[in-house]
């Protein structure tokens, strides 16, 4: 009898991205995003830093391909799509939409399937405060400010310091930030277009959807 050939394999995506917390709360946000039937998502643990190296980007989209594909083959999967977080430590303005599109164009290029560029304007916290709710249920002493939630938070300087002056006590850390998109995943307060406001994250949703539009 001829052996039975082996079935498809299933689909993972890789997270790729500067700090193991950043890729963490990835890990959460993108299945509440992605449309239909997540597929696996394995991360690559190494700090690769995009943002910052927007004039040497072939050579580190390289190492991301290569990861990502090393990864994906140990895990005896098919590599669908490849997800890279940087803190682009600047507001959402012009220099935003170059850095933007430089490195989305690169990723597309450089890797051999889906990609998406989750470039966080300032910081990933910019995009936790978009769900308010969230962090009280993370620490009950915590509670954004009224005006923080309706401001354009791709506009805020240092979320980071904000939430570390502002939001109470205990006092919060990068660690607790994949706890914090985990409740918002958990309570139904994750969407395309949340309550919040940060354009950053909007462009991210949009480019993970456009992988079912062949985009």
């Amino acid at each position: 009898m001829s052996p039975r050939p082996p079935g498809p394999r299933q689909p993972v995506i890789v997270v790729a991205g500067e700090s193991g917390n950043d890729r963490g709360v990835l890990k959460k946000l993108i299945p509440a995003l992605y449309g239909g039937e997540c597929p696996r998502i394995e991360e690559i643990r190494d700090e690769i830093k995009l943002a910052a190296a927007i004039n040497q980007l072939s050579p580190r989209v390289e190492v991301i391909k290569k990861r990502a594909l090393a990864k994906a083959k140990d895990c005896g999967a098919e590599l669908v799509g490849v997800v890279v977080h940087a803190d682009l430590d600047a507001v959402a303005d012009q220099q935003y939409d170059r850095v933007r599109g430089r490195v989305t164009a690169q990723l597309r290029a450089g890797l051999p399937c889906h990609s998406a560029l989750a470039l966080a304007a300032v910081e990933m916290e910019a995009w936790l405060m978009q769900f308010p709710d969230a962090f009280p249920k993370v620490n009950r002493g915590w509670a954004m400010r009224p005006q923080d939630c309706g401001r354009d938070l791709g506009l805020l300087t240092n979320p980071k310091e904000h939430l570390q002056k502002h939001l109470g006590k205990p006092v919060y850390r990068e660690s607790h930030s994949p706890k914090i998109m985990d409740e918002a995943v958990r309570h139904g307060h994750v969407s395309a277009r949340p309550s919040g406001n940060n354009r950053s994250f909007r462009d991210f949703a949009d480019e993970l959807a456009g992988w079912g539009q062949g985009r």
